[in-house]
């Protein structure tokens, strides 16, 4: 596909910088990215001048990457030198377009190799919230002829879909992400239903949810990983009581990610709190391998989320996204309010489903209502 035209990937810069990370006059940003992102890259380096701010782009080449991988240096590549910190500590704004590109290829590195790729990862995010930094990850990287085959979708309109969001000033979701968080803080039972034989029964726990919009706000830095957002994204989530969840939870959307194969027409079955069945129509294997060989706490309800986004929907690592789209997920919960720490966590995702929270409608057949 033809790569984006100058007046797209200024507008998207200019959607980004301005309305989500605030860019300021003399503030230093820095952009990375890989070949297929530099069209898009360029936009924010030619928009963060227009703004009076200082662009640094660093540009990391697909092959390079890999031809370290083959070399078996995958260890060099996941310690960066004191150079790539120090332009870390001395950004205010950090735009990172994802990469390397193909996703099918990551998928099929042997563990050690991907944990070594991504070692800096903890140090980074550290480093980020000292210094205060504000950033996003670029979901467009991602839309590519390549991942569009991995996905089975349509290359053209799932660009358009995902280049809409990502330029979707977050005040437009804000009041109504605002409404479902109030409901979702203050309320005890969540009760899941939908024609599909969905009927799940969860507990809240009067923990705070997530506002998840694709901006980074002084609350969002005061998390673990809130200094980058990611774009495009729009949801509230929350972590629930570990210890309850009793009903069925069957997904009518694919839960995709970037590193393990779709699962397609998942069920969660739960029993006085543990999920105590999973079944899915293609995918299963991969789940049943990393549930396999997680620790306690993998089989408990971790969290439930609603998304806010109109435009969104079945589109490829953005389905929990979709506008009244539910959400539940399984495993790990804690670093956004829970207590669960297994390294382990799975969820599946329900459009047209109606959510009620002690008894009054949150989400009514797919669509949200909270007032």
């Amino acid at each position: 596909m033809a790569s984006p035209t100058t007046d797209q990937a200024d507008r998207l810069a200019r959607a980004v910088l301005r309305q989500r990370l605030r860019v300021k006059p003399k503030e230093d940003v820095t952009i990375e990215t890989y070949p297929s992102s530099l069209p898009w890259a360029t936009g924010f380096v030619r928009e963060a001048r227009r703004l009076g701010a200082h662009p640094l782009l660093l540009y990391e080449d697909e092959r390079s990457y890999w031809t370290a991988v083959e070399d078996g240096r995958a260890s060099v590549v996941g310690s960066p030198g004191a150079h790539e910190w120090a332009a870390l500590r001395n950004s205010d704004v950090y735009v990172y377009f994802w990469g390397p590109e193909g996703l099918n290829r990551l998928r099929r590195l042997p563990e050690r190799t991907s944990e070594q790729l991504t070692a800096f990862n903890s140090k980074w995010y550290q480093l980020a919230r000292k210094a205060g930094v504000r950033g996003a990850r670029m979901g467009i990287a991602r839309v590519s002829e390549a991942n569009a085959r991995l996905f089975g979708a349509a290359l053209g309109p799932w660009r358009s879909k995902v280049l809409e969001a990502s330029m979707r000033d977050p005040a437009e979701l804000r009041p109504a992400a605002q409404r479902v968080a109030g409901r979702l803080e203050r309320g005890k039972t969540v009760r899941i239903r939908h024609p599909n034989g969905t009927d799940l029964t969860l507990a809240l726990a009067g923990r705070t949810p997530n506002l998840s919009l694709g901006e980074v706000t002084p609350q969002t830095q005061a998390t673990p990983f809130g200094s980058m957002a990611s774009v495009p994204d729009a949801s509230v989530y929350v972590a629930v009581d570990e210890s309850t969840a009793d009903g069925t939870f069957v997904a009518n959307r694919t839960t995709t990610t970037p590193y393990d194969a779709p699962l397609a027409g998942g069920r969660f079955v739960f029993r006085d709190g543990r999920m105590v069945r999973a079944s899915f129509r293609s995918g299963g294997a991969g789940f049943r391998s990393a549930f396999g060989g997680a620790g306690e706490g993998r089989d408990r309800p971790s969290f439930v989320e609603v998304g806010l986004d109109p435009e969104l929907g079945a589109v490829p690592m953005l389905e929990e996204a979709e506008a009244g789209a539910v959400t539940v997920g399984i495993g790990r919960n804690a670093g956004f309010g829970g207590t669960t720490e297994v390294g382990f966590m799975s969820y599946l995702t329900l459009s047209g489903a109606t959510l009620s929270i002690d008894g009054a409608p949150l989400v009514r057949r797919g669509r949200v209502v909270a007032r």
